[in-house]
């Protein structure tokens, strides 16, 4: 089998030729990423490439517009306030109602964006995003067809818009915590306009023939512990289900990336469609025992995952053969799994030696227990 033959087999619930091994993170496919990365990344890159199922991903421009419409465009502002330890990048949108302001703080380390003003703050704020005319917005493709042209023999996601992570982004966690109790309505109100805009954008990727996976946030700022498991079915799970049938129909799968405790939450995901589903966290930082799951669900959800990546950061070598010997083990009968670590590298510039020890010895166990 090709990787994306046997990836798309392992998606699909079936039984490929081996166990994919995906390396989430080691952005392989980015020439840039690939440039910017430390010397002490170069021995992971170089098993990625000979031993490990490249998954690419990326999105498609224009289905990021701001509240998914295309009328921020000519009425958005950006700045740059200089600070000492780093940059505030603030945007600023000129609605009908009032401005909105979301900042975002640039650390001088090259530390990943961090938002310190989200958009919404106060009702009147999202008064002020729904009195932004709704214009669909124009997507562009290029990007998205030229990297599964580049990528055919490997399994090329695409990202789609998922409305309940759009309404907590507008938001934050602590506000959103605040508003559930407070303003519960605006949020199914602001929910249910996203969502059809949402849809919107899905329609016209699939019909531009983007497939055959799509890919988005699992909400995972409204999962458990954050939130409750009721909280997320009654928020964040529900667009989840006309989403499925949209990219079912097209004879698509849908791949949800979800972090938290979601253990209680594995057959409310099967139940909606999804197809995939990672991180899949076991415990202490998750509640997912992969065994358990590939009992309770593993016929309907492929299941990606379940290397957690706080032992690939500080675990000791053999107890990170330990747990993939674990996983291999859990994950293989029936098919329907595939091999990968909880969350990318996220130190940017350099792994330290036994990071990168750990993540060999990761991917070399893999492959010693990968045939079926």
């Amino acid at each position: 089998m090709t990787s994306r033959e046997r990836v798309l087999t392992a998606m699909r619930r079936g039984l490929p030729d081996r166990v994919p091994i995906n390396i989430r993170g080691v952005r392989v496919w980015d020439a840039e990423w690939v440039a910017t990365r430390h010397v002490s990344y170069r021995p992971l890159i170089a098993a990625v490439e000979q031993h490990c199922d490249v998954i690419p991903v990326t999105g498609v421009g224009g289905a990021d517009a701001h509240f998914l419409t295309a009328a921020t465009a000519d009425i958005t502002e950006t700045l740059i306030i200089e600070g000492g330890d780093g940059d505030t990048h603030r945007t600023i949108i000129h609605t009908p109602k009032g401005d909105l302001i979301h900042d975002c703080f640039a650390s001088r380390l090259g530390d990943p964006l961090m938002t310190s003003k989200h958009f919404v703050v106060t009702p009147e704020d999202a008064a002020r995003v729904l009195s932004v005319p709704y214009v669909m917005p124009d997507l562009d493709f290029s990007t998205y067809f030229g990297l599964r042209d580049r990528w055919s023999d490997n399994c090329v996601m695409c990202f789609c818009p998922q409305p309940g992570q759009v309404v907590h982004d507008l938001l934050g966690s602590k506000p959103f915590g605040y508003w559930w109790v407070e303003h519960r309505n605006l949020l199914f109100e602001l929910r249910a306009v996203f969502e059809e805009r949402a849809l919107a954008v899905l329609d016209a990727m699939l019909r531009a023939g983007v497939g055959p996976v799509l890919a988005c946030n699992g909400v995972e700022q409204v999962a458990p512990p954050i939130h409750s498991a009721e909280t997320y079915r009654a928020f964040a799970l529900p667009p989840f289900r006309e989403m499925c049938r949209r990219i079912h129909e097209a004879g698509c799968l849908l791949h949800v990336h979800c972090h938290n405790r979601v253990n209680a939450l594995l057959e409310d995901f099967a139940e909606v469609g999804i197809d995939v589903l990672h991180p899949l966290r076991p415990p202490p930082m998750g509640d997912v025992e992969l065994a358990d799951a590939k009992r309770r669900v593993g016929g309907r959800i492929c299941l990606r995952g379940n290397i957690e990546i706080h032992d690939l950061y500080g675990a000791p070598t053999e107890r990170v053969v330990a747990i993939v010997e674990e996983a291999m083990r859990a994950g293989k009968p029936g098919g329907g799994f595939i091999l990968c670590p909880t969350a990318s590298p996220y130190t940017q510039f350099w792994l330290w030696p036994e990071r990168v020890s750990n993540y060999l010895a990761m991917i070399e166990t893999a492959v010693k227990l990968r045939e079926y």
